[in-house]
């Protein structure tokens, strides 16, 4: 077996906690594929005449599938593009405005679960009823990468033909975090990269009348947080250690240009510093900088639009 010869597919459940039959259709690029799989074993420590085990009894079963993503869009303006199933089962709405955009809003309520399966070089590796958490690194130079961590009801792992009819992979190039639109607080700070983190809180739904003890995965809560580390610079230019005391809060606006379609808008309402601390990047007097990413009507400190 191979191991680059892997592919991955996901779709959204129709009934939750139900696993769906995947298609070529439902593939999606992605790399640095982990399947993690758990059983829980149960000793029976029961005494005897020899000091030799007893057989364990298997009980409840989970998984998590982990990957990441290339940020791009579809290439088509107001078409979803193929990270947006994955965010909406991450906690993220989705709205669509035909040959516009799509806008990607946190959500506290409808939340799909998904199906999501590892082709293997002839061994399928399935969980479902998962969802998951999601965080976002832009680093300079290179392209921006989604990490997605889902936590699966229960899995199965088979043996299994590779996808063929209806495979179709997305063939935008990602855009490198380069000539970015970058400000936060409304100041334009030097910096080489941000880190995005949704932080979903992920627990599983007991269910002992299913085989793997599990309904579905939901999601719970969410701390969304920010780190950057931009170059220090005097505190008349711009004060980090101020805002910080203050409990300011300004916005975040960035950019990534590219054609229409392919044109990626991340924009956060309410950034709140957390912590700073003096940091050195080759010589160069730096901040290491962790937010916090608030409200302001709800459901909205992270925006993340395709155009």
């Amino acid at each position: 077996m191979i191991v680059k010869r892997a592919q991955l597919a996901a779709k959204l459940e129709g009934t939750e906690g139900s696993a769906e039959t995947l298609a070529g259709v439902d593939a999606f690029l992605a790399m640095n594929i982990a399947f993690k799989p758990d059983i829980e074993m149960h000793p029976r420590d029961n005494v005897s005449a020899s000091l030799s085990n007893f057989s364990q009894v298997p009980g409840a079963r989970k998984a998590t599938m982990e990957f990441d993503v290339e940020l791009k869009g579809s290439g088509t303006a107001g078409t979803e593009p193929a990270l947006g199933k994955l965010l909406k089962a991450c906690g993220f709405g989705e709205t669509v405005v035909p040959v516009t955009s799509v806008t990607y809003l946190p959500a506290s309520t409808g939340i799909s679960s998904i199906t999501i399966a590892m082709y293997d070089d002839g061994v399928v590796n399935k969980i479902w009823g998962a969802r998951g958490t999601v965080s976002l690194k832009l680093e300079k130079g290179k392209h921006g990468l989604l990490h997605f961590v889902f936590t699966g009801a229960d899995f199965s792992v088979t043996d299994g033909a590779m996808l063929s009819s209806g495979l179709a992979y997305e063939t935008t190039i990602p855009q490198p975090f380069l000539s970015a639109t970058l400000t936060v607080d409304s100041y334009a700070a030097l910096l080489g990269s941000l880190d995005f983190n949704m932080q979903n809180e992920v627990s599983l739904r007991p269910d002992a009348n299913s085989g793997s003890g599990h309904k579905s995965a939901v999601i719970t809560g969410r701390r969304p947080s920010l780190s950057i580390d931009p170059e220090m610079v005097l505190v008349a230019t711009y004060d980090f250690y101020g805002k910080w005391r203050s409990g300011n809060q300004g916005a975040l606006t960035l950019a990534l240009t590219g054609a229409a379609g392919n044109i990626c808008t991340v924009t956060a309402p309410k950034v709140q510093y957390t912590g700073v601390s003096p940091a050195d990047h080759g010589g160069i007097a730096s901040l290491a900088i962790n937010c916090q990413l608030n409200r302001n009507a709800g459901d909205d400190e992270l925006s993340i639009a395709f155009t």
